[in-house]
């Protein structure tokens, strides 16, 4: 995997949304979007009620994904209960019953192959879930991926280079395209499906050589890059250049190299990456990138 860029016609931006943060201003800009633009998997946000301790009602969330247009090429997470397979798997049937007969089941830590083998038989695309990163999970992750023989799954919070090269999974999600912007660190992309940052200090200077290769690469001119040099360019939400300011540059360019390497790693590894995005502004910003990565493409 090299970090040239390469994009064709069918290549599609993969977006995860949970339900807690999908607002009708997503709901209308993926409206106004060819769907033959995106995938999109909506999670039930299990996670975000756990941490923030805000209940999601099954019965709201089931709703909710009955409004979603049957033309958009998506997929349903079932509602689970983070920490608790019992509790996830009553709701995985209470939502069978419901009529929801290809909704994604989450597989997760304490859970059983037998029960694995039951939710295979139902879809054959599950979630494997209770992996988010961590040195304790990998032994775990390699277990499952041993047990599960190659089966589609996607990795709940798992992205993990050397797992991705070596198992291929079928999908995994990142969140992780703005953590850098409160620190002023800008993420680049060097290929490999590796990712680098570079603190905002350093680029007072001139960038180094890879940083400039790859941000020209994926169509940044100098004169953009240079502008790093300016304190507007690391202020506000990622935006592209508008109206001459470069507010927001430093993290639209850390969007793009996220955008960037989901479409490398998906071409040389398969692996679909579902960029994890909680707000109307953000779905913007990858669809800006990938609109970037594809015009300024064309014109080299």
């Amino acid at each position: 995997m090299t970090s040239g860029f390469t994009m064709s016609k069918s290549t599609k931006l993969n977006i995860l949304v949970a339900f807690p943060y999908f607002s009708q201003g997503i709901y209308r800009f993926l409206s106004e979007k060819d769907p033959s633009t995106f995938r999109l998997i909506v999670d039930s946000g299990a996670f975000t009620a756990w941490n923030t301790g805000r209940e999601i009602r099954l019965d709201d969330y089931m709703k909710f994904l009955k409004t979603i247009p049957s033309h958009w090429e998506y997929k349903a997470v079932q509602l689970d209960v983070f920490g608790n397979p019992e509790g996830t798997y009553e709701n995985y049937h209470r939502m069978l019953d419901t009529g929801f007969e290809n909704i994604m089941p989450v597989f997760t830590r304490g859970d059983s192959l037998e029960r694995l083998e039951e939710f295979y038989s139902h879809t054959d695309y599950i979630m494997f879930g209770g992996i988010v990163i961590g040195g304790e999970n990998r032994n775990y992750v390699k277990w499952f991926c041993e047990v599960n023989k190659g089966r589609d799954a996607h990795w709940l919070g798992f992205v993990n280079v050397p797992f991705m090269k070596h198992y291929r999974p079928k999908s995994v999600d990142s969140s992780t395209l703005y953590n850098g912007q409160p620190f002023g660190t800008l993420q680049y992309y060097v290929g490999g499906a590796l990712l680098k940052g570079i603190n905002r200090k350093e680029l007072r200077k001139p960038p180094p050589p890879a940083v400039i290769n790859s941000l020209t690469s994926a169509g940044f001119t100098m004169k953009e890059i240079a502008l790093l040099a300016k304190q507007d360019s690391w202020e506000g939400g990622a935006s592209p250049l508008r109206g001459g300011s470069s507010r927001g540059l430093a993290a639209f360019m850390t969007v793009t190299s996220h955008v960037r390497r989901a479409i490398d790693v998906e071409k040389n590894l398969g692996t679909r990456i579902y960029l994890a995005l909680c707000g109307e502004p953000q779905v913007q910003n990858v669809y800006d990138a990938m609109n970037l990565l594809t015009t300024r493409k064309e014109m080299r």
